[in-house]
């Protein structure tokens, strides 16, 4: 690898673990007035499908909310979408794999188990204040951004045994977890979702992995 591909393949694992960190973020807790005050002043890039269309749907949001206290509105909206605030009989966006991959709709089934062991054997343990079950989507995608990281350092250490070796991780992850159950909750969230913010969230989610499941398969070729 000469160096311009390695700088080329730098900018491709750097952007990766950004946007998993982001959607990390955006997943594991309501969005606070920093972050959206961030996400404005970022802009969004310009893309084609549905990637655009959920950046769009978010900018859109962001410079005109429709409240005068958009935090106090996706808090509410976070509550009605992911946990069911409100809703005593009809769909609710769980966020977690098991309820979308346990004929029950329940948490805590085989893939919690699997995504706890797969934690595990990265050298990921549950802290003793964690509240969140292991296989909410921002966790996971917490996952990939901690495995893209690490990719990144394999590619500058030059260990390129450690690189294909993480790449391979990634993969594997992505293609069990990941896209064998978000596609199915990024449907659900553009249904229950309130605001635009989270519907464009959704549709970014389910183009971003998809497109990531495609790229990670030509890396690791």
């Amino acid at each position: 690898m000469n160096q311009n591909e390695k700088a080329a393949f730098r900018e491709i694992l750097a952007q990766r673990e950004s946007m998993y960190r982001l959607l990390a973020r955006l997943y594991k807790t309501e969005a606070d007035k920093d972050l959206l005050d961030g996400l404005g002043a970022a802009g969004f890039p310009e893309e084609d499908g549905g990637l655009g269309e959920g950046f769009r749907l978010i900018a859109d949001w962001l410079r005109d909310p429709k409240s005068e206290d958009p935090v106090t509105e996706l808090a509410v909206d976070y509550a009605h979408t992911f946990l069911g605030a409100g809703i005593a009989d009809g769909l609710v966006s769980y966020p977690f794999e098991s309820v979308y991959t346990s004929p029950g709709r329940l948490v805590m089934q085989d893939a919690w188990e699997d995504v706890c062991r797969i934690y595990r054997e990265h050298g990921l343990e549950r802290g003793e204040q964690a509240d969140m079950h292991e296989d909410q989507i921002g966790l996971e995608c917490e996952f990939m951004a901690i495995l893209a990281g690490r990719a990144l350092e394999a590619l500058e250490a030059d260990d390129e045994q450690a690189l294909e070796a993480s790449l391979a991780d990634q993969h594997a992850f992505l293609t069990k977890h990941l896209l064998n159950w978000v596609p199915r909750f990024t449907a659900d969230v553009t249904v229950t979702a309130l605001t635009d913010f989270y519907r464009g969230l959704a549709k970014v989610t389910d183009e971003f992995i998809r497109m990531d499941g495609g790229l990670l398969e030509d890396l690791k070729a």
